[in-house]
């Protein structure tokens, strides 16, 4: 698992992967600075605060971030019928793919304004 990715449950109990969906799992936490390098090894993962996470592509600051099929935040905006678990909030924007950003992490869900 690489640095500063999205995580989401794995199907085994205690264990964590890439979340690569914005609508498939809940998002649940940030991996830590350094990652894994195999499937089973021990990882930081950071819950809540502010936490650096790289970016998928540009987006604003206070942007509501989701993620890219890479585990890096992007800018939420789920289709008329959907909704998208999100990590959390931009505290800057990313102008680019591959910045790393600081964002506070809010686990929650989005839908659009169609579906409410």
């Amino acid at each position: 698992m690489k640095p500063r990715r999205v995580v989401a449950f794995a199907a085994a109990e205690g264990q964590v992967e890439t979340a690569v969906s914005a609508s498939a799992k809940p998002l649940i936490g940030v991996s830590g600075v350094i990652g894994t390098a195999g499937a089973g090894e021990r990882i930081d993962v950071y819950l809540g605060d502010v936490q650096p996470v790289e970016a998928g592509a540009a987006f604003a600051q206070g942007a509501r971030l989701t993620v890219d099929a890479e585990g890096r935040v992007v800018a939420a905006a789920p289709a008329a019928t959907a909704t998208v678990h999100t990590i959390g909030l931009a505290l800057g924007p990313a102008t680019a793919l591959g910045e790393i950003v600081p964002v506070r992490i809010l686990q929650a869900a989005l839908s659009n304004a169609a579906n409410a």
